[in-house]
């Protein structure tokens, strides 16, 4: 049998911005492989272009150099789905809708996208606001909306950029045991956007950790921890503040090494 192609091929990709009549190299030589049913987690300081290459895989980018490509096997199905930091809900939208509104534009019937977008939401501990308009909502239910309608529409490859950044400390935590969850039970192709080491440990197979502008691939980790994760467990396992502390020292490099340019 030949040998499956990955799920996203990224070869060589560079991304070069024009800014104030200025060339910025925004990432350089990216290449690197993700695998169906895996969740990858992409980790670097700020500004190394970690959003950028997510966004390519969006097809929201195009890269200056080099070729990525997705496969898209299941044409039923959209390549992609996105959820962004920034709770992008349809604020005119009531939270049933907003979830009702992707899967018709992904060509579910009415009837079905109705019928989805219950069983989202109850997923989502969000059934008993599903007539209620964003505005109302915390940002934390809000986010939750968004992964909701991006799950729904079943992607083949689901891209998160930084979906609980902008989240309080004891908020976070509970989405993240709430993503690790969802994602177990049905393992969807993943690539995650986070600048939270213990937030890629916990939820990733592999870590790409990138290098401060222009962006590289630094490492790749294989995360050890079996599935399915206790988080708990994890948090409090040695090998979980050893491999925390192995990343943040070569985050930490990086930080420094850009601040003295």
């Amino acid at each position: 049998m030949a040998d499956v192609l990955p799920k996203v091929s990224v070869r060589d990709v560079g991304k070069v911005f024009s800014a104030n009549g200025r060339e910025v190299q925004a990432l350089s030589g990216i290449s690197l492989d993700v695998h169906d049913g895996e969740f990858l987690c992409l980790l670097g300081p700020s500004g190394c272009g970690k959003t950028t290459l997510l966004r390519m895989m969006g097809g929201l980018e195009r890269s200056s150099t080099g070729t990525l490509r997705i496969r898209h096997d299941d044409r039923s199905r959209p390549a992609t789905a996105i959820v962004f930091q920034d709770y992008s809900v349809f604020p005119w939208k009531t939270v049933r809708a907003n979830v009702t509104f992707a899967l018709l534009q992904a060509g579910r019937s009415r009837r079905t996208a109705r019928d989805e977008a219950a069983h989202w939401l109850d997923l989502l501990d969000l059934g008993g606001f599903a007539d209620a308009y964003p505005e109302t909502l915390s940002g934390g239910m809000k986010q939750r909306v968004a992964i909701a309608r991006a799950l729904a529409v079943r992607p083949e490859l689901l891209l998160m950029d930084e979906p609980l950044a902008a989240l309080d400390a004891q908020l976070r935590l509970l989405l993240q045991e709430k993503l690790l969850e969802l994602w177990e039970a049905d393992r969807h192709t993943v690539v995650f956007v986070t600048h939270s080491i213990d937030e890629a440990l916990l939820l990733g197979d592999r870590i790409a950790v990138m290098s401060a502008r222009p962006g590289r691939i630094g490492t790749i980790i294989d995360v050890p921890f079996e599935r399915p994760r206790d988080p708990a467990e994890i948090r409090a396992a040695r090998e979980f503040t050893e491999l925390r502390e192995r990343i943040w020292q070569q985050l930490r490099r990086e930080i420094q090494q850009e601040g003295a340019r």
